[in-house]
């Protein structure tokens, strides 16, 4: 009866700690869920980090231009859908250029990323920052 009692111990416990990791997986998995959808990723040994959640880049051939005519077609615009507070990437493109952020998930880095001060002008059809170096 002992052998018996022990065997059903056992199997008890396995049983709860089967039960155990069931409830923390499904209690992980949708705390994770949870801070996807307000911006925060945890990332072991780095605590949390706030990242902005905006959409992602759908791009046809034709969305991104170059070509111009005059300096005033040209002007600096986000090519990955982050806003200018959250990780922008800059780009010297025609105005006319679309793109589209709605189809696609991107996660943004959350640094500040000023509008370039550098010029955007046209120079032989081609829209194209002009990023002066200074050498000492």
């Amino acid at each position: 009866m002992e052998k018996k009692d022990r065997k059903l111990s056992f199997i008890g416990i396995l049983f709860l700690i089967l039960i155990s990791v069931i409830t923390l997986n499904v209690f992980l998995y949708f705390k994770a869920s949870k801070l996807q959808s307000i911006g925060i990723v945890e990332i072991k040994g780095f605590g949390r980090i706030n990242i902005s959640k905006e959409e992602n880049i759908t791009l046809r051939p034709t969305d991104i231009l170059t070509n111009c005519t005059k300096d005033d077609d040209c002007d600096w615009i986000i090519t990955n859908c982050c806003r200018e507070d959250a990780g922008a990437q800059w780009q010297c493109l025609n105005k006319n250029s679309h793109i589209d952020c709605q189809n696609k998930l991107v996660l943004c880095p959350n640094v500040s990323v000023p509008k370039p001060k550098e010029e955007c002008k046209c120079i032989n059809n081609t829209c194209e920052g002009l990023i002066f170096i200074v050498s000492r």
